[in-house]
């Protein structure tokens, strides 16, 4: 089974010991290929697309270390009307 952006993920993995010194920022990558660290999330989606297109690739943010987030699908409010 492919899995998306799984190659983009390895690679973040593998760069991010150097990826550190710039935490905070938004690393880019498409396949293997760093294309860039920026500041923030715009641009750094901005070059993806300039950069990739259409094809799939990765903006995520350098953080030393990862947070959890959780979702549920289980999630009902009463109408209150």
């Amino acid at each position: 089974m492919n899995v998306p952006l799984s190659l983009e993920l390895e690679t973040f993995e593998k760069l991010k010991p150097k990826l550190l010194a710039d935490e905070g920022k938004y690393a880019v990558i498409k396949g293997d290929v760093l294309l860039g660290v920026y500041s923030n999330y715009e641009d750094a989606l901005k070059i993806g697309y300039e950069k990739s297109g259409l094809e799939p690739f990765l903006v995520k943010k350098i953080s030393a270390i990862e947070p959890v987030n959780y979702f549920t699908r289980d999630v009902f409010t009463p109408c209150h009307t």
